[in-house]
């Protein structure tokens, strides 16, 4: 876990990055040429709001580096290490024109971007801040007190948090693999429980790191998988439920904390369906995962029933667990008049077709 008590930051400058235009084939960095001024109310403000972030389980992760090459984020850091003032500033914006060419969608908004560096617990880190710009801004075009009054409005304010950031930090620089060598986190503010993934652009074209190892991420995305494997491929109700019930049970009661992927399309699925299972998600996941329930927590304990389209039941998973799908294929009148008679039905449900 970071502390952000002991994080000492050394330097920090402000760069913007536009977003890409329709004859461009990505963004523009506009370079500031000083290190800038924080002031201690400010510095301790953005330490709060570091440490605010980097405590939001479902919105921070442990990452992987991918690209340690000579024009990566990483290998800038690394260099930034020791590094007199003006050296500094020339790989920092090394390291915007890095966002800049991460901007190869006009969708990808501009914003400011924080490049700092110092040390925590004595080893050094660099970590970067992208703001999303709410209003047209130059950064030439303002003094240093207009400039500080829309840092704070960006980065510093609570109602304000449309950014993402980027850390690195040394770990032991006599390791032989990068991975081992430092540690890589990422918070994105946009990332939510419906989503995939981070922000792509920003971890993989810009900071160079990977989510593929990162066991919050794999155990959702797994989940959600499979269960749509099963709302795919499966046409019986009570076999979509058993399979479901077979997840859930798998995430909840496995003691041994380690999924693997593999097994269980070979317990649960057979011959073509297994071999379609393999294809369809088995090859997302070549190996196991440890389990890590932080973004899957609600629905393992909360769960949905598709009945036609965008017409679903939700509710809690045992009570759902009372909930049955008859249609005219698979209905039972003399068996479903049985089961009403004998209050083993409480409440029947229709649905009309739209003719």
């Amino acid at each position: 876990m970071i502390n952000i008590e002991e994080l000492e930051i050394s330097r920090i400058i402000v760069h913007r990055v536009h977003k890409k235009r329709d004859e461009d084939e990505f963004g523009i960095a506009e370079y500031s040429n000083n290190i800038f001024q924080f002031g201690d109310t400010e510095l301790n403000t953005l330490k709060n709001r570091i440490t605010t972030a980097f405590s939001k389980n479902k919105r921070f992760f442990k990452l992987q580096i991918s690209d340690e090459g000579v024009d990566s984020f990483c290998k800038y850091s690394s260099s930034m290490k020791m590094c007199d003032g003006l050296n500094f500033i020339s790989k920092s914006k090394s390291i915007a024109d890095l966002l800049a060419k991460s901007h190869t969608k006009r969708t990808i908004p501009s914003g400011l971007l924080l490049v700092m560096d110092g040390n925590l617990n004595n080893k050094h880190f660099v970590l970067v801040i992208k703001a999303e710009l709410q209003e047209a801004f130059t950064i030439k075009e303002v003094n240093d007190n207009k400039l500080i009054e829309l840092i704070n409005d960006l980065f510093l304010s609570p109602a304000k948090d449309f950014y993402k950031i980027g850390f690195i930090v040394e770990e032991n620089l006599r390791a032989k693999d990068i991975n081992d060598r430092h540690s890589c986190y990422m918070y994105d503010d946009n990332f939510s429980n419906g989503k995939k993934d981070l922000a792509e652009y920003f971890y993989s074209a810009f900071l160079g790191f990977t989510t593929s190892s990162n066991d919050k991420l794999v155990t959702k995305n797994f989940y959600d998988d499979v269960f749509k494997f099963i709302d795919t491929n499966i046409q019986s109700f009570e076999d979509k439920r058993g399979l479901k019930n077979a997840v859930n049970v798998l995430y909840r009661e496995n003691t041994a904390g380690i999924i693997n992927p593999q097994e269980f399309g070979e317990d649960h699925f057979e011959d073509e369906l297994l071999r379609r299972f393999g294809a369809d998600v088995g090859s997302k996941y070549p190996s196991s995962f440890t389990k890590d329930l932080t973004l899957v927590d609600r629905k393992l304990h909360r769960g949905q029933i598709v009945l036609l389209d965008d017409l679903k039941i939700e509710g809690p998973q045992d009570s759902l667990s009372n909930v049955s799908v008859i249609n005219q294929n698979n209905i039972n009148y003399e068996q479903l008049k049985l089961q009403i008679d004998n209050g083993e039905i409480k409440q029947i449900v229709t649905i009309r077709t739209e003719n």
